[in-house]
């Protein structure tokens, strides 16, 4: 049904892991959330790990779990840093098809809570929305989709995103239910 591997970049809070599962639902697809291969791998929660490593080895980290994946069809969502991690960003970007999801500042405030605690790469004096305006253009740059996923359910953002690989020949058309309520 999928032709190639189809990765979510964008903001901690953004939508891609609830997002990702539900398109790989849709597709019959693995799904791969490499904010848990981080986890799985170093047995540590991601926050622990910035603050025992520091950020650059973090980085590093994601950056070795990224460049990983291998390029069979699947569905990856990535952990709001990985546009830092410029080398597997281009390797993603060659075998894959880029899917920008693209939440308002306010949005993601309202959504994610501490972004410490929730494992966001914060360099020492960076607030969420100094790495709002940092990381935005590098979202825009490594993206081929952009979907605006502000106020809208995820199974409707999923469904939009399945709507533009079957118009660009990504994907077959999967048998949607539209008699369930987005959730």
């Amino acid at each position: 049904m999928l032709k190639k591997m189809i990765v979510l970049i964008g903001m901690p809070g953004s939508g891609k892991t609830t997002v990702g599962r539900i398109l790989a639902q849709h597709l019959k697809v693995p799904f791969v959330d490499t904010d848990q291969l981080i986890r799985d791998r170093e047995k540590k929660p991601l926050a622990q790990i910035q603050k025992e490593q520091g950020m650059q080895a973090f980085l590093a980290i994601e950056q070795q779990a990224l460049l990983s994946l291998d390029d069979t069809p699947k569905i990856v969502a990535t952990g709001g840093s990985a546009v830092l991690c410029e080398d597997a960003m281009t390797y993603l970007s060659m075998v894959g098809v880029v899917v920008y999801l693209d939440v308002d500042l306010i949005m993601l405030k309202k959504r994610m809570g501490d972004p410490r605690e929730r494992g966001v790469v914060l360099g020492p004096n960076q607030t969420i929305a100094s790495v709002f305006f940092e990381r935005r253009p590098l979202y825009q740059r490594y993206a081929n989709i952009r979907i605006r996923a502000r106020n809208t359910w995820p199974r409707k953002v999923a469904i939009q995103i399945l709507q533009i690989l079957v118009k660009k020949g990504l994907a077959e058309a999967p048998e949607i239910d539209k008699e369930k309520k987005p959730q």
